[in-house]
């Protein structure tokens, strides 16, 4: 069953640095790598004396999870069951730059990714000990491409003059669009198709015909459109993997889950328990993720539907990793291809559910 079947029913750019031969890579490995590894070392060390390990997080109903930890004291529960004398602390960050240096720098331990992005990331940092490695899924979300145009059916009905908004051009939206129309748009195509919009001003324009065609939506927007009769779902994240993918994953540098070995188990657990309480009382979610994020336009009730519809869309696992590598790779964004999704996750999370 389709997405839009279903329904009818819901992050950063990234710096590498690349060496141009042998020379260049030594006098970096000796000047560079060196260096960052032993502050990041002593960061992640000073932070682990003053008793606390903090954790990134952005905003969003797909952080749920991390919201329920921190005010449900799971983070706490299963750092002690792990034998961590450190308190788990969420920072939160307004947007995914300032996170991702504050994860570069050793100011928090582990920080969230889109799929995408967390893999492009990887590859520019391997053999480094800021590789990373995904620590723990969040969610698994499905984002929607949605119109209010009756002639727009499928994806190839949109013209070449048709703009499609998404919220950054390094949103794992980009990707879904570029793997489903890879024979018939071309990548130079895309890009002049595409619009940079906030969920809000994309909702406002899509539902009032105002200079977009389709918007690829995330949750809670999707469900807040499609009360609007006119929209409905072109295709889903969901359709285009063929299956389950993950649309955020938690991160850390080698470096940092050297002085914190333990961190992959106790926040993969966390998640997992989190999830369980979305699954089993939407309504007690519901409440804590307006705590986090009030709104104008959503209220428990609302917040609970949306929940009770995505209950199976949290949780530690790691979906959709091969898939987007394959991808990755065929477009000349990595260097490298990977033989298993276990490959880029910590070992603690290897033996759990992934793709």
């Amino acid at each position: 069953m389709t997405f839009a079947s279903r329904f009818c029913g819901w992050v950063g750019s990234e710096c590498q640095i690349r060496s141009t031969g042998a020379l260049a890579a030594l006098f970096v490995a000796l000047i560079f790598v060196a260096p960052c590894a032993a502050q990041t070392r002593g960061k992640s060390e000073r932070a682990q004396r003053s008793g606390e390990i903090a954790i990134g997080v952005g905003h969003g109903i797909g952080f749920l999870p991390l919201f329920i930890a921190q005010d449900l004291r799971l983070l706490e529960k299963h750092a002690k069951a792990n034998g961590l004398s450190a308190t788990l602390a969420l920072r939160r960050f307004p947007t995914v730059a300032p996170m991702r240096q504050a994860l570069a720098k050793g100011e928090i331990a582990a920080g969230a990714y889109g799929l995408p992005a967390f893999l492009e990331a990887r590859d520019a940092a391997r053999q480094t000990p800021q590789e990373l490695l995904a620590v723990s899924g969040i969610t698994t979300l499905p984002l929607v491409l949605l119109t209010a145009r009756a002639d727009i059916r499928a994806l190839n009905d949109l013209k070449p003059d048709d703009k499609i908004a998404v919220p950054m051009l390094t949103a794992p939206q980009v990707s879904y669009l570029s793997m489903q129309t890879h024979p018939w748009f071309g990548r130079e195509r895309l890009r002049r198709q595409l619009v940079v919009m906030p969920h809000q001003e994309s909702l406002e324009a899509l539902t009032e015909g105002k200079g977009i065609a389709a918007y690829f939506s995330s949750p809670p927007f999707t469900q807040i459109a499609m009360r609007d009769p006119k929209v409905r779902a072109v295709v889903s994240s969901a359709d285009i993997m063929g299956g389950k993918a993950s649309f955020m994953v938690m991160a850390s540098p080698k470096a940092a889950l050297a002085v914190h070995p333990k961190l992959p188990d106790v926040l993969a657990k966390a998640i997992d328990e989190a999830s369980g309480v979305i699954r089993n009382d939407p309504r007690r979610a519901a409440m804590i993720w307006l705590k986090w994020e009030p709104s104008h336009t959503l209220d428990a009730r609302t917040v609970e539907g949306i929940l009770r519809d995505l209950k199976d869309d949290f949780g530690s696992g790691v979906f959709g990793v091969e898939a987007t590598a394959t991808y990755l790779r065929r477009d000349n964004r990595l260097k490298d291809g990977l033989s298993s999704w276990k490959d880029v996750v910590a070992p603690a999370i290897a033996a759990g559910q992934g793709s």
